[in-house]
């Protein structure tokens, strides 16, 4: 690769293929460029009298707050593919940044895009991004990806997976009014704002526009939306009383039964949070038959222990409200 001074203007922010990183520069970030310029150079690529930017995103967007007219870049070879290229940036950020979900999914989308294949996306990518590794997974989060208008939002309060499969249950329009509300709750509210409009859809067979179009309703969303205090709660509040108490403490009861449970590592669980599904879904990753053999036998033992007795207890319990 070649050092070089590049002009900023020189660079093409617009062309975003390469990127996957939401943050924006932060204060300290900003102190440290307009004291010190940037001392790590960017990663480049020179295309047609231009430069696609690869790494140093929030570096770029610094300077150019800062006033910089240039930045050190090192150039890469011409003759990389941009799967080669994306690989490096990808493998550069890894052990430096914990990802967020909606960043998962934008380096699944692409990885894909540039080509990678199926079977190293789902036996080497997931797992180095804490995923489980099986062809639902990317899928989903290549779905999620294509949500680009949602991704801030999602990056911002750190959304987990099970929260996201649920979201993308719902409708285009259903999708934009559940983000619209984001801000009105914490990372845990809004998993559980989610899980209770998943459930009454499914349980009443309408949309989320008709549950929420209620006199009572309508006034708690409006000032969620306004961000008046204490709003979300009371927008829980609301939800929980309609879906049933007995469904939200079920909820609760096995999400703290699964944490208890010794699950071995790479191994995942999931169950339907509506509880009109009795059964749960182990997914595990392994990598031969001795890791395979483990996994098994560690389940074995914490069923021996007992360890998913209330787990099992909560899921068959009846709703009768």
């Amino acid at each position: 690769m070649e050092l070089r001074q590049i002009c900023l203007s020189g660079i093409r922010l617009g062309d975003t293929r390469f990127r996957f990183t939401l943050d924006k520069p932060d204060e300290k970030l900003m102190v440290s460029i307009q004291e010190a310029g940037i001392v790590e150079p960017v990663i480049i690529k020179a295309k047609d009298n231009a430069f696609i930017l690869v790494t140093g995103w929030r570096r770029v967007e610094a300077a150019h707050a800062s006033g910089l007219k240039e930045v050190p870049a090192l150039v890469l070879p011409s003759e990389l593919t941009d799967l080669d290229i994306f690989r490096l940036a990808f493998f550069e950020s890894y052990a430096q940044k914990d990802f967020s979900l909606a960043e998962k999914a934008l380096i699944i989308n692409k990885f894909i895009d540039f080509g990678l294949g199926q079977e190293e996306l789902i036996r080497k990518l997931l797992p180095l991004l804490a995923l489980p590794p099986e062809r639902k997974t990317t899928d989903l989060l290549d779905q999620l990806a294509g949500l680009d208008w949602a991704l801030p939002a999602i990056h911002r309060c750190r959304w987990k997976l099970p929260t996201a499969r649920l979201f993308l249950s719902f409708t285009h329009e259903e999708q934009k009014l559940i983000i619209s509300l984001t801000d009105a709750f914490n990372h845990n509210q809004q998993a559980e704002f989610i899980e209770l409009l998943f459930t009454l859809k499914k349980r009443h067979r309408m949309g989320i526009e008709a549950i929420l179009s209620d006199r009572e309703m309508e006034q708690l969303v409006r000032k969620a939306k306004e961000g008046k205090p204490q709003a979300g709660q009371e927008l829980l509040a609301a939800l929980k009383k309609r879906v049933s108490p007995l469904v939200t403490k079920i909820n609760r009861e096995i999400q703290l039964a699964v944490k208890e449970i010794n699950l071995p590592d790479k191994c995942w669980l999931d169950y339907d949070h509506s509880l009109e599904q009795k059964s749960i879904s182990i997914s595990l990753e392994a990598r031969s038959a001795e890791e395979l053999d483990l996994a098994l036998k560690d389940l074995g033992q914490s069923l021996k222990a007992g360890e998913w007795d209330f787990l099992f207890r909560q899921l068959s319990k009846k709703i009768d409200e």
